[in-house]
């Protein structure tokens, strides 16, 4: 079965995130440039990236790594247009990071931000701390439950609406058990209020020190799209 991400065009999935009652990108594009300022990565990788908003935010000459992930050419390629010329460093990689061959060259942190809640959460961790370096950083953002809210907003951009049946959303405390689990080390949490009463859990996580997972940078598969 085809995985609905890849039937949302990019102009629905923009337009339906920074409609003025979701603003769910603003937001997201927010908590990226301040986790850009308060850890000033040397090198960065950006899972579930879209389209790349935040992207703007990204220093080069601070993070000199940039990588991009997503399942979706068509984001990917609109991400590599609008940024190839002000991020030379950066890298795109078309997967599914959930598998178990997923291997990247590891960064020094890590940004997701409505990712978990499409994916099994323990896979996508253990492929996560597999592309982190020791001590580096984990910035997860999950969209929390609303009494006042349908989790996946109703909008005119109907092919959102096929995102509803395979979206689960994510308890925080069983997210950061299942971190402790993968060797990444809760340093944080907050709470983030949204429109439509709704919000965002945003956690900080650290890889142990210690930790020292085997990567072999051939299985990531690169794109680079014209």
């Amino acid at each position: 079965m085809t995985n609905p991400w890849l039937r949302i065009p990019a102009s629905d999935y923009e337009a339906h995130m920074t409609l003025p009652e979701v603003a769910q990108a603003q937001a997201i594009a927010r908590l990226f440039a301040s986790a850009l300022m308060e850890h000033a990565p040397a090198s960065l990788a950006v899972f579930g990236c879209s389209t790349g908003n935040g992207f703007e935010h990204i220093d080069p000459l601070q993070t000199r790594r940039v990588v991009g992930i997503d399942i979706n050419p068509e984001y990917l390629a609109i991400l590599k247009r609008r940024f190839a010329a002000k991020i030379p460093c950066l890298e795109v990689v078309e997967a599914d990071f959930t598998l178990p061959g997923f291997r990247l060259e590891p960064a020094a942190m890590v940004f997701a931000a409505l990712v978990f809640e499409y994916v099994n959460v323990h896979e996508a961790l253990q492929s996560i701390e597999r592309c982190m370096t020791a001590g580096a950083i984990l910035v997860a953002v999950l969209q929390l439950p609303s009494e006042e809210s349908a989790p996946v907003t109703p909008t005119q951009y109907k092919s959102l609406e096929l995102l509803a049946p395979i979206m689960r959303l994510v308890s925080p405390d069983e997210f950061s058990d299942t971190t402790a689990g993968v060797g990444l080390q809760e340093l944080n949490r907050e709470t983030v209020s949204l429109k439509m009463g709704k919000a965002f859990f945003v956690g900080c996580y650290r890889k142990d020190i210690e930790s020292s997972s085997s990567v072999d940078c051939s299985e990531g598969r690169l794109e680079t799209p014209q």
